[in-house]
């Protein structure tokens, strides 16, 4: 391999040194606890999602590519793992049930996990130990990123899945291979130019679903390039002209890429969804629950539904619901609380292109108000619910945390469950418990590629 310059000290090198150096035995076991949960729910995402249209089409278009070495989950075929990493992070991102990491507004699963797996299959073996470390970094490097862009790259329309999370997938398929930290940077620096997703598809458009696929293919993809002897920006986040951070950005926090780099972990406040549906949803999802648990009363009783929270949660997801799409409906809160108080549940199972045009459901959803408190953080997700009824009666409820979230985590058992309910539409029950297992024991595991082989 041709030699590369290197790079000069800076966020970038500071994140690329990290990835080259980071082992197991420095990982905090919490993060390490995370990680295995993040995987199985990860899987679980995946299995569920190989059998969505959006999905499918992304499969096909990499099959077309020919044979290669990494399992494409659940299609009975394996292709490069350029390939098998865009078409199985599309998968798990394919039905807004995937980790979240909230105060980056990212998704590290998805742009991580597949890219790790497909290549243990193609360049393995890979232990799990590595296996872990590697999600580390991944993970790592998207919240950082993330994190530094800020509500404001939101705001003007990116997905941060597709725009960070290139450079969590890139990280993560550098230490996979192996790469040295100049090298890494490479990797990142190339990464940068690649990013890509616009929030205007959350009001329909399937390609919503392709970003964490877009990201894993461009990430894993510059890691080669950067291992074959391409070279990067050197200064791709604090470049004045042409940066990454200052051209998606107007609000940029660059001290958050390195702040504690390497003894706070972000990996550690993953959150986990239990309702499929935009992470901004989560909170008034709660609190209704909570309602419904304190009070019986039938859909047909309810007057009125008022949701007061942030303005970023309004702008996400408070906006007035039409029929179109099972994505547009996912990303809705009217829709949602409509369907939690006339169903029950707000799962995967209950979005259909039935439901989301169901007159009794749309009547309710025009009955839902969602207004702004002023003054309310971005990253406060606080969600006030008021449920009035025809009798006159108010019920009421706050929910700051959602359920599942970082500061509020669930228990194996509960991601145990959630990874059954997603993986038993597509694999057999011997499977999931080999998955639960192995994943279970992943620091013992000799090659991961047991993983995506037992996904086939």
């Amino acid at each position: 391999m041709k030699s590369l310059p290197t790079t000069a000290c800076n966020p970038q090198s500071a994140l690329a040194a990290f990835g080259a150096a980071t082992r197991f035995e420095a990982l905090p076991p919490g993060l390490v606890k995370r990680l295995k949960w993040s995987v199985l729910d990860t899987l679980g995402c995946a299995l569920y999602g190989s059998k969505t249209p959006w999905a499918a089409a992304v499969a096909t278009v990499a099959a077309q590519a020919g044979a290669g070495a990494s399992t494409l989950y659940c299609a009975g075929r394996s292709v490069a793992a350029p390939q098998a990493a865009m078409a199985n992070a599309t998968m798990v991102h394919s039905f807004e049930i995937d980790d979240i990491h909230s105060p980056s507004r990212s998704h590290p699963g998805g742009v991580t996990i597949p890219v790790a797996l497909a290549l243990a299959q193609e360049a393995g073996p890979l232990s799990g130990r590595d296996f872990l470390s590697a999600l580390a970094v991944g993970y790592e490097v998207t919240a950082r990123v993330g994190m530094a862009q800020g509500v404001s790259s939101f705001n003007r329309g990116w997905h941060p899945t597709g725009t960070a999370g290139v450079f969590g997938a890139a990280a993560t398929a550098a230490r996979v291979l192996s790469l040295d930290a100049a090298r890494t940077s490479h990797a990142l620096g190339i990464a940068g130019t690649m990013p890509a997703g616009l929030m205007a598809a959350q009001f329909g458009a399937m390609v919503k679903r392709f970003y964490a696929g877009h990201a894993a293919w461009a990430g894993l993809t510059a890691a080669r390039l950067a291992q074959a002897g391409l070279s990067g920006i050197s200064d791709v986040f604090d470049a004045g002209y042409g940066g990454y951070l200052q051209a998606v950005s107007d609000e940029i926090d660059i001290e958050r890429l390195t702040d504690r780099l390497g003894q706070h972990f972000e990996g550690e406040s993953i959150g986990y969804k239990f309702h499929s549906c935009v992470g901004t949803n989560l909170t008034a999802l709660d609190a209704l629950q909570e309602i419904r648990a304190r009070r019986s009363f039938a859909s047909a009783d309810v007057e009125c539904v008022t949701v007061t929270t942030s303005p970023y949660q309004v702008l996400h997801s408070g906006w007035p619901y039409e029929p179109g799409t099972v994505m547009a409906a996912q990303m809705n809160l009217q829709f949602c609380i409509a369907l939690l108080l006339s169903r029950g549940k707000v799962f995967v199972d209950a979005f259909t292109d039935e439901t989301i045009r169901d007159p009794e459901l749309l009547a309710l959803a025009r009955r839902v108000q969602v207004v702004t408190r002023a003054g309310q953080p971005d990253a406060d997700r606080t969600a006030d619910v008021v449920v009035r009824l025809s009798s006159g009666e108010a019920l009421r409820a706050s929910c700051r945390i959602a359920r599942g979230s970082g500061a509020n985590p669930p228990e194996w058992a509960d991601i145990e469950a959630k990874f059954r309910s997603l993986a038993s539409h597509v694999i057999s029950d011997e499977n999931q418990h080999r998955i639960i297992t192995a994943v279970h024991e992943l620091d013992e595991l000799a090659d991961v590629a047991l993983l995506p082989a037992l996904c086939a």
